[in-house]
């Protein structure tokens, strides 16, 4: 990729974080200005809501020719295409949201321990699942009767079943993007159902899996739905990586054992390889990190690659983070670092490591990492090649290629 890949783990990080402290205070003001309605209804929860609230329900369940209506004629209109919707989408529902259903149905449709900094809940009631309303101080969550009244319905053995199933899906899903980045629906259905017992695979129709992948998109932090595939949520340009994958025909998308697949699906996952140990061990030990600022820095490393990186852009990225200053340091932290390019699966790859397409087909950009670790030569030491330049503004990026 041209652009410079750094731009994903390097942000202007004030300038970010004081944007995400505007935004989450609007949405604060947001919620906080409305009032708890007497009654827990569809018709009270649309009235309380505004115009512009009611549009957004409107476009999320696409309800058409109602554009023009006041704001009583739309509340109208909405209620049943709320209740109708309801049915349809529940079928999709994960284990955390149907917990959160029970929870509702448990105490009389409301809740007051719910987060207002939980964003999630923004997604239930844009679908106009669940609204919220401030009683004294306190701001208060709940749930029309008619939505518990679906739920309620649906809420058998067997529907908990198929919510058991709907994670397992989008959690083996997320597992299969983590390594290869982007697949289209057809091609992760296949990969999906392959890793499901029998019984379920037969289960599970094609349209029902795309609508898991639609509501975890929605709801959880790991994928992302395209209208044509889902991708992971850390893939920069999911256009370039397909044409990518295409143009690599001749090589089959790496085949991840159960397990690794499953691994790889859990929410913040960071590979529990040898390289990458050996890396968080490395800002541990040599630049006193502690335990989770190691792996986040490991993190936005494999991040980097994946999205088609290279080791100077990676080097480049610790330079920005001032890991670099030390020349002995600097110089012992290329193996750990080759290491881990070697043995990261690359989307580029089709979820292949360099180090098992190099054994596969004798193709790959291996970097051999013990050859780096006997280098003798500083970063900023002169380059061997007797240009009289820098070793960093000469050779590094060749040797290391």
């Amino acid at each position: 990729m041209e652009h410079d890949m750094r731009q994903t783990a390097v942000e202007p990080e004030e300038s970010l974080e004081q944007m995400m402290q505007e935004g989450a205070e609007a949405r604060r003001k947001q919620l906080y200005r409305h009032k708890l309605p007497e009654e827990r209804t569809l018709t009270a929860m649309l009235t309380a809501m505004t115009k512009a609230e009611l549009d957004d329900i409107r476009f999320n369940l696409n309800v058409t020719g109602v554009s023009s209506l006041k704001k009583a004629e739309l509340a109208e209109r909405l209620c049943p295409a709320i209740t109708s919707f309801a049915e349809r989408w529940m079928m999709s529902l994960l284990e955390e949201e149907y917990d959160l259903f029970r929870d509702f149905a448990a105490n009389g449709g409301q809740s007051e321990s719910l987060s207002d900094e939980d964003d999630r809940l923004d997604y239930l009631r844009g679908l106009g699942f669940l609204s919220c309303g401030k009683s004294g101080e306190k701001l208060v969550w709940y749930m029309p009767e008619e939505v518990l009244a679906v739920f309620g319905q649906m809420d058998t053995q067997g529907f908990h079943d198929r919510v058991l199933l709907n994670t397992e899906v989008a959690r083996f899903a997320a597992g299969i993007l983590y390594a290869c980045g982007y697949l289209n629906y057809e091609q992760l259905f296949e990969r999906v159902v392959s890793y499901l017992e029998a019984e379920r695979a037969q289960a599970l129709s094609f349209m029902d899996f795309v609508g898991i992948m639609l509501n975890a998109s929605c709801w959880k932090n790991t994928v992302v739905a395209l209208p044509q595939g889902v991708k992971y949520y850390t893939l920069i340009d999911e256009d370039a990586l397909e044409d990518e994958q295409l143009r690599r025909s001749d090589l089959d998308f790496a085949a991840l054992t159960r397990a690794e697949a499953w691994a790889a699906g859990a929410d913040s996952y960071t590979p529990d390889t040898p390289a990458c140990r050996a890396l968080i061990q490395f800002f541990m030990q040599e630049h006193g990190c502690d335990v989770m600022k190691a792996a986040d820095i490991t993190g936005e490393i494999i991040i980097l690659l994946q999205n088609g990186g290279t080791m100077q852009e990676a080097v480049e990225y610790l330079e920005d983070l001032r890991l670099m200053q030390d020349e002995d340091k600097a110089e012992a932290i290329l193996a750990p670092l080759a290491a881990l390019n070697n043995a990261t699966r690359l989307w580029q790859l089709k979820g292949h490591t360099p180090e098992e397409l190099m054994a596969m087909t004798g193709e790959g950009r291996v970097i051999p990492f013990n050859q780096v670790h006997k280098a003798k030569v500083g970063r900023n030491g002169p380059c061997p090649c007797g240009s009289g330049k820098k070793y960093k503004n000469c050779c590094l990026r060749k040797d290391e290629q």
